[in-house]
């Protein structure tokens, strides 16, 4: 399963950058146009869609593309029996974030994917999503420094974990930052976080073994 793991992992890291490169070459003159223009639509291929729509679909296909790749990390080898997590749905998330727009992408793909999520920009919030949460948040998702109520925190994201962690050692929380936060991977484990990522393919591997995403759960 680890071996499983480690090629989707690889795979996605070069798909992700493969397919924005394509859509960026294919796409570019009409960006430039709409840029230029200040238009609200584009041509693709021989239909014209708004920016909305050109948005919308490009966010659902590549939510598809990732789901399918994600779907693999379970699947394991040839007679294998499933895992616990393969019967799991991942229906609702939360994210905490003090910009939630960094994750605007990722959050549109999720929701794309079937789930819910939920957005707070502080540990005061998402502690106070997560006490009135019905039903209860499958996932959480931290930033590891972000600005709270006193100021700029740069251990916000380990203090969350471990104020979860005080009633609840189950629900599985990852941080999604740069770099500085993929390097502190052992003290992210040490609070009782489940794993650290800057990378969105990575991510969804991560999600990928908690649970399956609704659209793929039938």
């Amino acid at each position: 399963m680890k071996d499983a793991t480690e090629l989707i992992r690889a795979l996605t890291g070069l798909a992700w950058p493969l397919f924005a490169a394509w859509v960026v070459w294919k796409l570019l003159p009409e960006i430039r146009n709409v840029v230029r223009n200040r238009a609200f639509s584009l041509k693709v291929g021989n239909n014209e869609l708004t920016v909305q729509q050109f948005t919308d679909q490009v966010i659902e296909t590549t939510a598809e593309l990732q789901q399918q790749v994600t779907a693999q990390t379970d699947r394991g080898r040839p007679g294998q029996e499933p895992s616990p997590q393969s019967q799991r749905v991942v229906h609702r998330i939360l994210w905490v974030d003090d910009t939630p727009a960094n994750n605007a992408y990722q959050t549109a793909q999720l929701q794309a994917m079937g789930m819910e999520v939920v957005q707070a920009e502080s540990t005061d919030e998402g502690l106070r999503a997560l006490r009135r949460a019905a039903p209860p948040f499958d996932v959480v998702i931290t930033d590891m420094g972000r600005a709270e109520a006193d100021g700029f925190d740069p251990d916000a994201g380990l203090k969350l974990i471990r104020k979860i962690r005080e009633t609840d050692a189950m629900t599985p929380v990852f941080v999604y930052g740069g770099a500085g936060a993929a390097a502190r991977r052992d003290q992210v484990a040490d609070a009782g976080g489940n794993g650290v990522t800057q990378s969105p393919a990575e991510l969804f591997v991560l999600l990928g073994q908690v649970g399956r995403f609704p659209k793929t759960a039938t």
